[in-house]
């Protein structure tokens, strides 16, 4: 659906009300979230919202005709202030949903991407309910079950409630990547990034291991494990 119909404005309202039910959230927070205030300045969903826009721009909620109340955060200012709301993310490319992601204590989340394709990585990783089309089945987001229980394993060991990889969990990471290359396995480095956010890594880790599938999968030859313990029982473990 095309983001500068005021279709598409309306239908993220529908949605975000259902969520806002199955939840029992009464009265119903949302936040509709853009990446600048400015877009809603002179721009599509400015219409939409008519006068409403300007007090959102101004930081002011605004009763919705639906009942509940919307408000207006942009990737600067959102942090906590969406816990226990529905987001509509509007104008949504990859960097506004993986904002979401990083967001706790939200009911739900309607994405209205402004091009098509633009959050296909965000739509694996759910699977969420496209607007007009029938239900679909989880994405496999890595197809290679060895390095899938590999990093399986690695998320016991590291904190995943850490931003960052400390560096102790980093180098777990390095160690499993290090083994998965030595044994011939390939890397597809978004999707392992999605894998891991989906799995309760926060983002900024998940950015780190995906960096370092990178660096380790363009290895000119596979690396030396000669330095780590029970290798082949690790692996071993992982294959079974």
């Amino acid at each position: 659906m095309d983001c500068h119909s005021p279709d598409a404005w309306r239908a993220a309202l529908a949605h975000a009300k259902v969520i806002g039910e199955k939840a029992g959230a009464v009265p119903l927070e949302i936040v509709l979230l853009t990446h600048t205030k400015y877009q809603i300045n002179r721009t599509s969903l400015e219409n939409f919202l008519g006068s409403a826009a300007r007090s959102l721009r101004a930081g002011n909620g605004v009763p919705l005709s639906t009942g509940g109340n919307l408000r207006h955060a942009t990737l600067q200012t959102v942090r906590n202030s969406a816990r226990g709301t529905v987001v509509i993310a509007y104008y949504a490319n990859e960097e506004l949903v993986e904002k979401i992601d990083s967001l706790i204590g939200i009911l739900g989340v309607v994405a209205v991407p402004e091009l098509e394709g633009e959050i296909d990585n965000w739509i694996a990783r759910w699977t969420p309910t496209v607007h007009g089309q029938a239900p679909a089945a989880p994405a496999q987001l890595i197809a290679d079950p060895v390095v899938e229980k590999a990093l399986t394993a690695l998320s016991s060991w590291i904190n995943r409630a850490n931003g960052v990889l400390n560096p102790r969990d980093k180098e777990h990471a390095d160690e499993t990547l290090r083994i998965l290359r030595a044994k011939g396995h390939l890397f597809e480095p978004e999707k392992i990034k999605s894998w891991a956010i989906k799995n309760g890594w926060q983002l900024g880790a998940a950015d780190e291991l995906a960096r370092l599938t990178v660096r380790i999968g363009k290895l000119p030859s596979k690396p030396s494990l000669a330095r780590y313990q029970n290798v082949q029982g690790k692996y071993e473990s992982w294959r079974a």
